[in-house]
């Protein structure tokens, strides 16, 4: 009969150092058998342990140095926004270091950011995302670390203006008009992006509205205007009863002769013709400013922070509507 291999408690869940295989009996020979599975330089797990992606988390942190801090798109994940690549996993050292894995990736930085005991600050992540993340995906993180209240704006600033050095931290000021936590998905913030640099008028985004005597909650809502945009992922299609709570949605909407538009997950995908779209609508609803400028900084919104910059110093801010705007009812309401 085999011999059964002796398999520690302690270290049966999870993944574990080889000093910490040691302590409990495991010897070299032992981990190097087929009762265990090598992770990453010194770090094991039992063969059985199916990875989570916060037991790779653990195994990160026991690789490396015990002064390493998650940041950049793993600190972000950590937070609960799914966006970014996951691998490898970003941590960062404030000193000299040579310690390399195709799975975790240690950066090295004269002046640790702000951090807790696992990651470094919400304020830290977003100027690290501004460094890495295109300006669409860098929007959208902002918007949901302003909704969960992990980013201070007030903290933001004030971080870029003591340590201006920071790679992203020029990036981070100039994407701040173009956050809001209003926005409630990664679509609906991408969404918002083109509008606001396509230099369209601006919405109120998410608010309550009285349409034919219901509360609706548009996406974007124009009330000068009387004009709504709504986004429709792919749930829209899938989820039955949502597919029918959007037949009622534009029902009121045409009832209430508010002008509105749909933006599908496939329009998306085409933003020139998106924001065409949307303007066209809006000249509908009697909007008579100038037509949205995509081109330039528009093509770039897909690029970093640093590259739209590059283009357009000044930070992006929203169209906004002249007050006394009273358009004639539209002719025939958009289906």
């Amino acid at each position: 009969m085999a011999r059964r291999a002796h398999v520690p408690a302690a270290l049966a869940h999870g993944p574990f150092h080889v000093r910490d295989g040691r302590e409990h009996g495991l010897s070299q020979r032992q981990l190097d058998g087929g009762t265990w599975h090598r992770l990453l330089p010194a770090v094991w797990v039992h063969r059985d342990v199916v990875m989570t992606e916060a037991l790779r988390w653990t195994a990160a942190r026991k690789f490396a140095p015990p002064d390493a801090r998650f940041t950049g798109a793993t600190r972000l994940q950590q937070l609960g926004l799914d966006l970014g690549p996951h691998r490898p996993l970003q941590m960062v050292v404030a000193r000299d270091l040579h310690r390399a894995h195709g799975e975790v990736f240690i950066h090295r930085t004269d002046v640790m950011p702000p951090h807790d005991d696992e990651g470094v600050s919400a304020e830290a992540v977003f100027i690290e995302i501004c460094r890495a993340f295109s300006v669409l995906d860098a929007a959208a993180a902002g918007d949901w670390l302003l909704a969960q209240g992990h980013l201070n704006r007030s903290r933001l600033v004030a971080l870029c203006r003591q340590q201006p050095w920071r790679a992203g931290a020029p990036g981070a000021l100039w994407m701040l008009p173009l956050l809001d936590p209003a926005a409630r998905s990664v679509p609906e913030s991408h969404v918002r992006v083109y509008l606001q640099v396509a230099g369209l008028p601006r919405p109120e985004i998410n608010v309550e509205v009285d349409v034919a005597g219901r509360r609706l909650l548009p996406d974007w809502w124009w009330r000068h205007l009387r004009a709504a945009a709504e986004y429709e992922g792919g749930h829209h299609q899938t989820d039955r009863a949502q597919y029918v709570a959007d037949i009622d949605r534009y029902r009121l909407y045409r009832r209430a002769e508010v002008v509105y538009c749909q933006i599908t997950a496939e329009l998306r995908r085409s933003p020139r013709t998106m924001v065409r779209r949307v303007h066209e609508m809006l000249v509908e609803a009697g909007y008579d400013g100038p037509a949205p400028a995509i081109d330039g900084l528009f093509d770039l919104v897909i690029e970093v922070p640093a590259v739209a910059m590059a283009f357009h110093a000044a930070p992006v801010r929203w169209r906004i509507p002249a007050p006394h705007v009273n358009p004639a009812p539209p002719s025939s309401p958009r289906r």
